[in-house]
């Protein structure tokens, strides 16, 4: 054997030796070991009428896909269940809850109207969660109707503006607020000044508004809070059947233009307190005072109806909304509360002449309101999901 042939045969040797490294003679490789079956996790209610659908849904789909967990939590009477819950949606940055809930990996939806809606989503997040591809996003889906010229139109469009609307108007034709008004005005035209009953009077109602608006803007973060705190919903909901029923009762007894939290002497300590503020010499004093009384007149006003803005507040927080929704609708409600103030106040301005709603508006709201929150009040301790038209 020559030089180059012994060459040959080391080079060839020492190739066959390391082949196994370049996979030549390598073991056949391992089987990839099968990915974790997807998990679904659904936070329901268990007299909750669109968790029921969706348990029925998950059922179904748990026969289509093989390997599908389903892990459900009972959250309305269950407290360690409600404490996960909150701790999900906190970890989440889930706002205004709802039940059911359902959470895919990082996805979640909040609410469930039919398998061809809610559940093709559920089935995307599913998707999305096995593929790595992006999700739907963070977001609620609430139920949804179409409607002629309309299209999708979300069931929560519809029923928070109509409620923000009837329970303001309501709460509005409340005796307490519009004395002070009409004590107000009435000394105010006595002067002759159009210019000082328009800038008087919009003072008044503009702090009341504002005043107002806090003061159910604070309840609304309270109920946020500890709203899914089974006991703070029972005691709601009985509050609201009691305060019903007074105001029921106040329909039959009914006196007009008389607020029956204020006693005789404090009304005419308030109508003192105007004249004096009045009398001001100084246009910018006169108008601190007239914004302390329209706040201090305020707070009568929400012991004299505390029971509706409790119940709205309360309501809005059963829907999945952004914080600016929330304040949107309190805006709303507050308007048409003011609304009757500022039709009194623009026939002053104009007229210069004193103006009183016709008493049987007052009180036929009083039966109106009452029967309104008497109902709420028994939907809340029997059957809160019906409340929950937007989840």
């Amino acid at each position: 054997m020559n030089r180059l042939q012994k060459y040959f045969s080391v080079i060839l040797l020492a190739g066959f030796l390391i082949s196994p490294a370049f996979g030549f003679a390598s073991e056949p490789p391992k089987p990839a070991e099968p990915a974790a079956p997807p998990t679904v996790t659904l936070f329901h209610g268990e007299e909750c009428p669109h968790c029921l659908a969706e348990r029925e849904f998950l059922k179904d789909l748990k026969k289509e896909i093989p390997g599908l967990e389903v892990v459900e939590y009972e959250v309305w009477h269950d407290e360690k269940n409600r404490k996960l819950f909150l701790d999900t949606a906190k970890k989440l940055n889930i706002k205004g809850l709802a039940v059911p809930l359902t959470i895919v990996g990082d996805q979640y939806l909040i609410g469930f109207d039919k398998p061809e809606n809610s559940g093709e989503k559920i089935r995307r997040m599913i998707e999305n969660l096995e593929t790595g591809t992006a999700s739907l996003g963070a977001s609620g889906e609430g139920e949804s109707v179409n409607l002629p010229f309309l299209g999708e139109v979300k069931i929560e469009s519809l029923s928070l503006p109509l409620l923000s609307v009837v329970l303001g108007t309501l709460d509005g034709f409340n005796p307490c607020s519009m004395w002070a008004l009409l004590v107000l005005l009435t000394l105010v035209i006595a002067t002759g000044s159009r210019k000082k009953v328009w800038l008087v009077g919009g003072v008044f109602i503009l702090t009341s508004a504002v005043s107002y608006f806090l003061f159910m803007a604070a309840w609304l973060n309270a109920f946020i809070f500890l709203g899914y705190l089974s006991f703070v919903q029972f005691a709601i909901g009985a509050a609201a059947v009691v305060a019903g029923v007074i105001s029921i009762r106040e329909f039959y007894k009914f006196k007009p233009n008389v607020c029956e939290v204020s006693t005789p002497e404090q009304q005419k300590k308030l109508s003192e307190r105007i004249k004096k503020v009045l009398r001001s010499a100084s246009l910018p004093m006169m108008l601190l005072g007239v914004v302390a009384i329209a706040f201090s007149v305020n707070l009568v006003e929400l012991l004299c109806s505390l029971g509706i803005p409790v119940i709205f507040t309360k309501t809005l927080t059963m829907y999945n909304l952004a914080a600016w929704k929330y304040y949107g609708y309190i805006g709303l409600y507050d308007f048409f509360y003011m609304l009757d103030d500022i039709i009194v106040l623009a026939i002053a301005g104009f007229s210069m002449k004193f103006f009183l709603f016709n008493s049987a508006y007052s009180r036929w709201s009083r039966l109106v309101a009452g029967v309104l929150m008497l109902t709420l009040g028994i939907i809340f301790l029997f059957k809160p999901e019906l409340l929950m038209l937007g989840s």
